[in-house]
């Protein structure tokens, strides 16, 4: 296909829901069958119907548009399976490894229940070789034995995950769209209701990675315990609803859970979830609470707070984990908070620049071997997975805080064993009591602390609302964003201040950066430059 792709943005196709019409949906579904086909050979030379998985989030929008893929899917021939909620990784995850080719995840992330989206899922090992490299290809390498006694001395972590539709695939249904109006579709059998299966899947999967990920300094693999962890789960009121409670409660933790209605509805993402952590704080606080994490819609990104209301983003979850792992290169994108280059240069850790979007730190991570990424929105793509995935991401943050305050009470305990001895010693010696003292302090192990490696610079983003056809003027860099862009960055360069501005890839927003030596010029100077941003709409 040749000329502009209209409908993919940054993370599949994001419009308002009512764009999702019947006839949109089996345009798509047209598209899917010139990029698959109808059919795939078998290992035995047969064929069989190529078979696509569906799934999504808890939009109302999302229940209907189901019911259409589902209809149109059947009436041109292709196999399918119905999953129901589930977040993205889960969905991922399950169409890999139920032997489906395609999943097709009905979903609008963080945006709000209006809105829809589509993001689609191949295997990038089976592909006519378009994606030929194996999802998931940077593993963790294991060491010592798990708790069965499997010895993971040689053992790399692979997980089968799917990757994002190829360009091959995005152009097959961008010209569908273009030139197909639908068809008729008959009176169809909907498909069985796979939520269970695919559900104890992912878990298994969730339970099986936090047993093996950790430094090449631990001996011995065990399921970790959070029993003596109190933390706060914001599900949005979205696709992570379903699993968040239950695999953190498996681990032991004691869970205040909010905003976790799975039905569809209009509720998701609605003043809750990693866009608006207010009523998370409020839990932590009010709840004393060791942390919380709350997630997005769809659940592929995660961001925390500590237990005085600190938020704790992706840059810091990046260093923290990074440092925990040892691990001597990370990717994350040139949105990343600029404290990150310093923490760089301290530790030795490379820093590795991507565009924005955490498909392209994904793919970074594949093209150099690299075993971390992330964006500071909290997409943090950890070893062995292909995509960010949110719950897996606060699972491994509560045990890198687990074992990093367990360590600290041990230490405690020796201290204060060896300051027993010493004033025993003593009042042996002078024969008399002396006071209790101890120079301990175990309460000092908080979320933030084990991020404190990454001291980050000043920054502010300021989301402007703009028009569609603005919108597209900055996502084109067409000469009027790019001399707007040049005038502002030249006025900031005086100051030594950095300045991006990036229309955003799934919401009629133009973002506006800044980083800067004072949080309150670096503020009133973005509400100065979104001001005259929005001056161009007469403009154009």
């Amino acid at each position: 296909m040749k000329g502009k792709i209209r409908y993919f943005g940054t993370d599949g196709i994001r419009q308002k829901a009512d764009a999702f019409t019947p006839g949109f949906i089996q345009a798509i579904t047209l598209g899917i069958v010139r990029y698959l086909g109808n059919a795939r050979e078998t290992a035995d030379g047969m064929e069989r119907p190529v078979k696509v998985l569906l799934g999504g989030d808890t939009r109302e929008s999302t229940e209907w548009i189901l019911r259409n893929f589902e209809e149109a899917l059947e009436t041109v021939g292709i196999d399918h399976g119905n999953v129901g909620v589930l977040p993205t990784p889960a969905i991922n995850y399950a169409f890999y490894q139920m032997g489906y080719d395609l999943a097709i995840d009905v979903t609008a992330s963080h945006n709000p229940a209006t809105d829809n989206g589509i993001k689609i899922f191949e295997r990038g090992d089976s592909i006519g070789g378009l994606e030929a490299v194996m999802p998931g290809g940077v593993g963790f390498k294991g060491t010592g034995t798990t708790s069965s006694g499997q010895d993971l001395s040689h053992e790399i972590k692979k997980y089968p995950f799917g990757v994002k539709l190829s360009q091959a695939g995005v152009n097959a249904i961008e010209n569908a769209l273009e030139n197909e109006t639908g068809f008729d579709v008959g009176v169809v059998e909907f498909a069985e209701d796979l939520h269970a299966d695919a559900k104890s899947r992912y878990l298994d999967h969730l339970k099986d990675y936090l047993e093996h990920i950790g430094p090449t300094t631990i001996s011995d693999r065990q399921k970790p315990d959070f029993s003596k962890l109190k933390i706060g789960l914001d599900c949005a009121d979205g696709a992570t609803s379903v699993v968040a409670r239950e695999i953190f409660e498996y681990f032991g933790a004691n869970v205040e859970v909010i905003h976790d209605d799975s039905s569809y509805g209009e509720n998701i993402n609605k003043n809750c979830g990693s866009t608006h952590l207010e009523s998370l704080i409020q839990l932590v606080k009010e709840k004393q609470l060791d942390f919380g994490a709350a997630f997005d819609g769809d659940g592929d990104r995660c961001l925390m707070v500590d237990a005085d209301g600190t938020v704790i983003d992706g840059d810091d979850m990046v260093a923290c984990i990074a440092n925990y792992l040892g691990l001597p290169k990370v990717a994350v994108t040139i949105m990343a908070n600029k404290g990150l280059l310093n923490w760089s240069k301290e530790t030795g850790v490379e820093l590795v620049m991507t565009d924005v979007g955490d498909q392209n730190v994904s793919a970074k991570m594949r093209e150099d071997g690299i075993l971390l990424g992330g964006e500071q929105s909290g997409h943090i793509i950890l070893p062995g997975e292909s995509m960010g995935d949110g719950i897996l991401t606060a699972l491994v943050m509560t045990k890198i805080y687990s074992e990093t305050l367990a360590r600290k009470q041990s230490e405690d305990q020796l201290i204060l064993g060896y300051e027993a001895i010493q004033k025993a010693k003593a009042e042996e010696k002078e024969g008399v009591k002396s006071e209790s003292t101890s120079s301990t302090d175990s309460g000092n192990v908080t979320l933030k602390s084990i991020c404190s490696m990454l001291k980050k610079l000043p920054q502010t983003i300021k989301n402007q609302p703009v028009s569609h056809a603005l919108k597209q003027v900055f996502r084109t860099n067409a000469e009027v964003a790019e001399e707007f862009i040049r005038q502002q960055t030249k006025e900031l360069e005086k100051l030594n201040w950095s300045l991006n501005i990036r229309a955003s890839g799934t919401e009629e927003l133009v973002r506006v950066t800044i980083w800067g030596d004072d949080p309150e010029r670096i503020r009133a100077k973005a509400d100065e430059i979104t001001e005259k941003l929005t001056l161009l709409e007469d403009l154009i």
